[in-house]
């Protein structure tokens, strides 16, 4: 079934989910009647728009920062279902700044359903309607404590079913690898958010301090800003050390152009269909970002190889990623990068370098490396061969399973380019005609190359090669 097309899907979806905003509230309604506390309703309408006017837009790695989830968490109990609904309404739809209409319609709609659907499931876990009635510290937790962190997780699950939806529709990306990554990311800061949120109750009407709460519960959530902020610094210095080093590998072999920022997005699509966890995406980004940083400590002769190479030059080039590995190691938030960088040239049949690793002894984040890496190659033309279309890429990748490859991240390059657009690096005619002699160490046949050079040089070798014969790129010829 042909795929609809993407304004229809993305306002199919985003008339649903308001639709469904409005029937939750208007079922509460008549069922609960009208929020309660009109001062209090307002008070925290001002918080919840507060809490827009500070949200932190990037705190690093694509993450943002609002308070907006503990405002709505407090607002179950004290104002209800439909009050926190409100709230919702209120803070999401007068959002400052520019925002795109249905988008906005839409972030204001999915908050109103987070707000009704948690005060909804708080009272059907024997939350307490009327905190004025809830006396002591045990009936507190058990009619407000507990509740209130049962509707917290499903605020939480909510949020992220509704996003991961939209992101599915607009992306293709599949909705269960967005909702687990999304799920997984928030649960230690919606657990936090609980918390604070049963504190601000607490603090509103058994400890009978009323509205002068928010302001009790607004100091450390301005600390908690700052701190999210300082860190949204760093990562943001994070990335300016990364591009600085892309720009070394880059101006060291200028062919090699574009290539890092295109290996880093491939690498994110292949990892989707995998389920890898926002820290090892994170690292394997980093990973695909400096995947050859090592080439920078190579001579620049060898690195751009005009001309021939001898076996020598190719035994030298082969230890970039050792090279690269050490160059980056004294780096904390490259750490888990490491084995990415340094492995990525290793074979599924244990014919790669630098060790000679075999099969899933292999790390994932560098076979994963290792098959972005080639598909890119041959999807770029050079001087000895046109590009190969995507199918052609794919089917080529696909008859190497196994042997240079894990078939297991094969497949999921094949099902990464059926949900995104690849857009392969461009090179004009006349870079390409400057390329005559560059040896692309990234195509399969140079790896096929190394292989049974390696197994030459091996006298315990079996003579035969692993790969099947393949026409030998011209340039490689004087190395047998």
């Amino acid at each position: 079934m042909p795929r609809p097309p993407l304004a229809l899907s993305l306002g199919t979806y985003i008339g649903g989910t308001v639709l469904f905003a409005i029937a939750l509230v208007v079922l509460s309604s008549v069922h609960l009647g009208p929020p309660r506390d009109l001062v209090a309703l307002v008070v925290l309408c001002g918080m919840g728009l507060l809490s827009q006017v500070l949200a932190e837009p990037n705190v690093g790695s694509r993450v943002a920062f609002s308070f907006l989830s503990i405002i709505l968490l407090a607002s179950i109990p004290i104002v209800g279902p439909v009050g926190c609904a409100v709230v919702a309404g209120v803070a999401m739809g007068l959002q400052p700044g520019h925002v795109f209409p249905r988008v906005r319609l839409f972030n204001t709609a999915m908050h109103v359903v987070v707000g009704a659907l948690g005060g909804l499931l708080y009272l059907a876990c024997g939350g307490a309607h009327d905190l004025h009635t809830v006396n002591g510290a045990g009936p507190l937790l058990l009619q407000v404590g507990l509740p209130l962190l049962v509707a917290d997780a499903a605020q939480m699950l909510v949020n992220a079913a509704l996003l991961a939806g939209i992101m599915h529709v607009d992306s293709g990306v599949p909705w269960r690898v967005i909702f687990v990554r999304m799920a997984t990311n928030s649960g230690v800061a919606y657990l936090g958010y609980g918390v604070i949120g049963f504190l601000f109750v607490t603090l509103w009407v058994p400890a009978d301090v009323g509205p002068f709460s928010a302001l009790l519960i607004l100091a450390p959530l301005f600390v908690a800003r700052w701190a999210f902020v300082q860190y949204g610094d760093e990562q943001r210095s994070h990335e300016s050390a990364l591009s600085a080093l892309v720009s070394a590998v880059e101006t060291k072999d200028p062919y090699a152009a574009g290539h890092s920022a295109r290996m880093a997005i491939l690498c994110q699509w292949i990892a989707e269909p995998l389920s890898l966890g926002a820290q090892e995406v994170q690292a394997l980004w980093f990973a695909a970002m400096l995947h050859d940083v090592g080439k920078v400590g190579l001579p620049t002769r060898i690195v751009r190889r005009p001309g021939e190479m001898s076996r020598g030059d190719l035994a030298v080039l082969e230890k970039h990623p050792d090279r690269g590995a050490d160059l980056v190691s004294g780096i904390d938030f490259l750490a888990d990068s490491l084995e990415g960088i340094r492995h990525h040239h290793e074979r599924y049949d244990g014919r790669g370098y630098p060790t000679g690793l075999v099969g899933e002894a292999i790390p994932l984040a560098a076979r994963i490396i290792a098959v972005a890496d080639a598909f890119d190659s041959l999807t770029m033309p050079r001087p000895h061969r046109p590009a190969l279309d995507i199918a052609e890429a794919l089917a080529e990748m696909e008859r190497r399973s196994a042997i240079q490859f894990d078939p297991r991240v094969v497949e999921a390059l094949r099902r990464a380019t059926e949900r995104h657009d690849w857009t392969p690096g461009d090179v004009d005619a006349d870079t390409l005609a400057a390329m005559t002699g560059y040896f692309d160490h990234d195509d399969p046949e140079a790896s096929d190359l190394a292989a049974r050079l390696r197994t030459l040089e091996d006298p315990s070798a079996d003579s035969e090669p692993v790969a099947p014969q393949l026409p030998q790129l011209p340039q490689l010829r004087q190395l047998r």
